[in-house]
C-alpha cells in the first residue's frame, strides 16, 4: 500500500513537470539554444525534485513503520504481563496436518513452572513431554474426550498432571480449536486452572459429612437465633424429625412441657456466660412419646468473638434404650473406670481433627504410672482397680470440660486436650503431675503415686490418631529412660522447655526454705524534684547453678505449682524487714511497694498477716503500699471492694498496676479507695513517636487527677519520655533512666544521698525486658 501510493505520488509529479515545464518554455524562450540550455536545466533539476520527494515519502514510510512496530512491542509487551498475572497457564499447540492427534508446542507462559515445577522452555522443547504428564489412571478419560473438541470446537475436562516433585496437580483444561482457511485443524488454544485446592476442600468437606452423619449421638446445628440449619441422621432416629421438617424452627418443637422457664432462663444464661452447657433434659417426639436426654449444647463464636450457630450433641438416656445403651456403652468406655476407651477417643479425635482450622493445635498424652506392677504384686489386683478409678477421677476432675481421658488398658492413660499448645502441654503436665503424687488411702496404706508421660503435637507430630499415639508413645518410653517422674515431648525443642519446667518446679519448692529468694529495689522518682519517693520490691531467684532467675521464668510454674502464696508472704515480710533495717542505720524512709497475687488478695487471712508483719517490724502501714493487677481489682464482686475497704482502713497504700492493660471499670474504680494508678510501660515505651500511646498516657494522667489519684509511668528509658510525662503533669516515674533494680545495699547508698536530686542515667541502655 505504502509503495502504491509513492509511485502514484511520483508520476503526478512527473506528469505535472514535463507537461507545465514544456508550456511554459515555450510561451516564455523564443531562442532555440537557450530553449536546449533551459530544458537540460529543467531535466537536472526534475531528477533533484524527484529524488527529494522520493527521499521525503521513503522516510515518511520508515518513520510509520517503526512506530507500528514499537505499538506492537509494546502490546506484545502488555500481553506478556497479562499472562504472567495470570494464575492460570496459557498454552497455544500446532497440530501435524497428517495426525491431529500429535502436537508441536509454540507457546507456555511461565507459570506452568508455579504449577508443575518446569520451565516453559522445558515444556516446548522436550518431545512428548505434555502427554507423559498426564497421570496414568486420568489418560483414558482424556483421550476419550478429544472428539468432542473436533466435533464442537471446544472442550473442558479436568484430570491430573505429574508435578516435578512427583505429586499430582489436578487441573481444569479449557481448550478451543482453530482451522485453516480451508476448515482444516490447525491449532489448538487453551488454558490450565489448578483445581488442586478446591478439590482438598470438597474431600474436606465430604469427610465432615460423614462424620456428621455416622455418628452415634444426635447432633443439631441452629443459627445464632435458635433456628435448626441442620440435623444428622441420629437426630431423626431419636426424635422422628427429618431434616425437613424442622428447618426454620427452633428447638421448641420438642419441648415436654416437664420443665418450667426458670430452668431454659438458668439454662441459656449458662450458654451465654459460659459458652456451654450440659445436663439432662425431657424432651418429645414427633409421636408424642415423651424421652430424657443428655444434652450439651456450645456456642460457635466468630473471629470478632460474636455467636454464629449453636451446636447441640445429645443421647437419648430412657429405659427403653437402656439395653442398647449399655451395649454402647461397653464398647465405648472402659468397664472398670468408666472412662472413653480408645473407640471412643477415635471417634471424638476424628472428629476435633477433621474439623480443625489451619491454626488450630491439639496435644495427646499418653500417661503411665510408675511401678504400677508392684501394686498389684504387694497389696493385690483389687487394691490395683482402685487405685486405678481413684487416678481415672483426678485426672477427669483436673483437665477442662472438653478434655478426653481414655484408658488403654493396665495403667496406661490416652488424655486428647483440644487448643492446647505446647507450652501449655508443659503447665498441665505438672499440674497432672502434683495431681497423681497426691496421697492415696488404699488397702490399710497411703500411697504416693508417680507418673511419666509422653506428649505428642496436632498438627505437627502427626494429622491422625494413629500417627499422635505413636509419638506420644515414644514419648513416654524416653520419660521412663530419663528416670521416670517426668514428661517428654515428642519434639526435641519442646523436651527442652519441658525439661527446663519440670527443673524449676523441682527447685522451686526449696527456694524459700533454702533462702535462695532475693528482692531487688528500683527506685520511684517525683518528675518535678527528682527526689526518690518509694522503691518497688521485685523478687529474684538466686539459683545455685543458674544463677539469678529473673521473675517471668519461675513465677508462673509457682502459681501452677500453688507456691505463690508462701512467695508473695516472703516477699511481703522480707520488704518490710528491709525497711526496718534502713530505718536503723538512719535512712529516710520512702513507701515500698509490693505485688500482690490474685492468690494473695482473695486470702481472707491477708489483712490478719499485714498486722501482724507491720507491728512485728514496728512499721507504720503507709510505708506499705500494695500494687494490685488490674484484672484482680476490677472483678466485679463485693468481696472485692470489701477487701480493698479493709486495707486502706489498715492505713498502707494501694495501687493498680498495669492499669489500661486490661478491662477498667470506670464505675468501681471511683468506688476503690486506691492513691495510685501505674501506668504501663507498654505505653510509655511509644511516646514522642506513636500518637495513639501519647493520647492514653495523656488520658490516664487525666482521668487519675480528676479522681484525685496520683500517676506513676513505668518503663522511664528516655529523657523524651520524662519530658513528655513532666509536660502533661504526671506524677511519678519509674525506669531505667533513674536507676535499674537493685540490691538492697545499692539502694541504701541511693537513700543516703537522698539530699541530691536523682541524676537521670541518660546513657544507660534499655532493659532486655520487663523492669520487674
Amino acid at each position: 500500500m505504502i509503495s502504491l501510493r509513492i509511485t502514484a505520488i511520483f508520476l503526478l509529479f512527473g506528469t505535472v513537470w514535463v507537461l507545465a515545464s514544456d508550456w511554459l518554455l515555450d510561451v516564455i524562450v523564443t531562442d532555440r539554444q537557450a530553449w536546449l540550455t533551459l530544458q537540460s536545466l529543467k531535466g537536472l533539476l526534475f531528477v533533484s525534485l524527484s529524488a527529494l520527494i522520493i527521499w521525503y515519502l521513503v522516510r515518511r514510510a520508515e518513520t510509520a513503520c517503526r512506530h507500528l512496530e514499537d505499538e506492537l512491542r509494546a502490546q506484545n509487551e502488555q500481553l506478556h504481563q497479562i499472562l504472567n498475572v495470570s494464575p492460570a497457564v496459557v498454552y497455544s499447540l500446532r497440530l501435524e496436518p497428517e495426525d491431529y492427534t500429535r502436537h508441536q508446542v509454540q507457546f507456555v507462559s511461565e507459570q506452568i513452572q508455579a504449577m508443575t515445577g518446569f520451565s516453559a522452555e522445558h515444556c516446548r522443547t522436550t518431545p512428548g513431554w505434555w502427554e507423559s504428564q498426564i497421570h496414568p489412571d486420568d489418560a483414558a478419560l482424556f483421550y476419550a474426550s478429544l472428539p468432542s473438541l473436533f466435533g464442537q470446537g471446544s472442550l473442558q475436562v479436568e484430570y491430573r498432571v505429574r508435578h516435578a516433585n512427583g505429586r499430582d496437580v489436578w487441573i481444569c483444561d479449557r481448550m478451543v480449536l482453530l482451522r485453516d482457511a480451508q476448515g482444516r485443524p490447525r491449532s489448538v488454544v487453551g488454558a490450565w486452572l489448578d483445581q488442586s485446592a478446591h478439590r482438598q476442600v470438597q474431600a474436606h468437606a465430604r469427610l465432615i459429612e460423614q462424620v456428621f452423619e455416622s455418628s452415634q449421638q444426635a447432633i443439631l446445628i441452629t443459627d445464632a437465633r435458635g433456628r435448626f440449619l441442620s440435623v444428622n441422621h441420629a437426630f431423626t432416629q431419636i426424635t422422628g424429625y427429618t431434616q425437613d421438617e424442622v428447618l426454620g424452627h427452633t428447638p421448641a418443637i420438642l419441648k415436654s412441657g416437664r420443665q418450667d422457664q426458670v430452668f431454659y432462663q438458668t439454662m441459656w444464661q449458662q450458654i451465654l456466660e459460659d459458652g456451654r452447657w450440659e445436663g439432662e433434659i425431657w424432651n418429645k417426639r414427633k409421636n408424642g412419646e415423651l424421652y430424657p436426654e443428655w444434652l450439651t449444647v456450645s456456642a460457635i463464636h466468630d473471629e470478632q468473638g460474636h455467636v454464629r450457630q449453636y451446636l447441640g450433641i445429645f443421647t437419648e438416656t430412657s429405659s427403653r434404650k437402656a439395653a442398647e445403651e449399655r451395649i454402647q456403652r461397653l464398647a465405648n468406655y472402659d468397664p472398670l473406670t468408666d472412662l472413653p476407651n480408645r473407640t471412643l477417643l477415635a471417634d471424638r479425635a476424628r472428629i476435633l481433627f477433621s474439623a480443625a482450622g489451619p491454626k488450630e493445635h491439639a496435644v495427646l498424652v499418653q500417661l503411665n504410672l510408675d511401678h504400677f506392677s508392684g501394686i498389684n504384686e504387694s497389696l493385690g489386683h483389687e487394691a490395683g482397680d482402685a487405685v486405678l478409678r481413684e487416678l481415672a477421677t483426678r485426672l477427669t476432675r483436673a483437665l477442662r470440660p472438653d478434655a478426653t481421658v481414655c484408658r488403654l488398658g493396665a495403667d496406661n492413660f490416652l488424655l486428647l486436650l483440644p487448643r492446647t499448645t505446647a507450652s501449655e502441654a508443659s503447665q498441665i503436665g505438672v499440674r497432672l503431675m502434683a495431681v497423681v503424687a497426691e496421697a492415696l488411702p488404699v488397702a490399710g496404706q497411703v500411697l504416693r503415686l508417680s507418673a511419666s508421660m509422653g506428649v505428642a503435637q496436632f498438627p505437627e507430630d502427626g494429622s491422625d490418631l494413629t500417627q499422635l499415639a505413636q509419638a506420644a508413645e515414644s514419648a513416654v518410653h524416653q520419660a521412663k529412660r530419663d528416670g521416670r517422674n517426668t514428661l517428654r515431648f515428642f519434639s526435641r525443642q519442646a523436651q527442652e522447655q519441658v525439661r527446663e519446667t519440670l527443673a524449676v518446679a523441682r527447685d522451686l519448692h526449696w527456694a524459700v526454705e533454702r533462702q535462695q529468694l532475693v528482692l531487688h529495689y528500683q527506685p520511684q522518682i517525683d518528675v518535678e524534684t527528682q527526689r526518690i519517693i518509694g522503691v518497688e520490691a521485685l523478687v529474684r531467684w538466686l539459683h545455685p547453678t543458674w544463677g539469678m532467675v529473673p521473675p517471668g521464668r519461675f513465677i508462673p510454674v509457682a502459681e501452677t505449682l500453688g507456691l505463690i502464696q508462701s512467695i508473695g508472704t516472703w516477699v511481703l515480710r522480707e520488704a518490710l524487714r528491709q525497711v526496718a533495717q534502713w530505718r536503723a542505720q538512719g535512712l529516710t524512709l520512702v513507701p515500698v511497694a509490693v505485688n500482690l497475687s490474685a492468690v494473695q488478695f482473695r486470702n481472707p487471712a491477708l489483712r490478719d498477716m499485714l498486722i501482724d508483719a507491720l507491728r512485728e517490724y514496728s512499721l507504720p502501714a503507709h510505708l506499705l503500699e500494695l500494687e494490685l493487677t488490674e484484672s484482680v481489682a476490677m472483678e466485679n464482686s463485693s468481696f472485692t471492694i470489701a477487701t480493698i475497704t479493709s486495707l486502706k482502713q489498715l492505713g498502707v497504700q494501694l495501687s493498680i498496676d498495669d492499669f489500661g492493660t486490661g478491662y477498667s471499670s470506670l464505675g468501681y474504680l471511683k468506688r476503690f479507695a486506691v492513691d495510685r494508678l501505674k501506668i504501663d510501660q507498654s505505653f510509655v515505651r511509644g511516646l514522642n513517636y506513636d500518637r495513639q500511646d501519647e493520647a492514653i498516657v495523656h488520658a490516664v494522667i487525666s482521668l487519675a487527677h480528676s479522681l484525685g489519684l496520683r500517676t506513676l509511668a513505668e518503663g522511664v528509658e528516655t529523657a523524651e519520655q520524662l519530658a513528655f510525662l513532666r509536660q502533661n503533669g504526671c506524677d511519678e516515674a519509674q525506669g531505667w533512666l533513674f536507676g535499674h533494680a537493685m540490691d538492697a545495699q545499692a539502694l541504701a547508698e541511693r537513700l543516703a544521698r537522698q539530699g541530691q536530686p536523682v541524676t537521670p542515667l541518660v546513657a544507660a541502655p534499655p532493659p532486655p525486658s520487663s523492669p520487674a
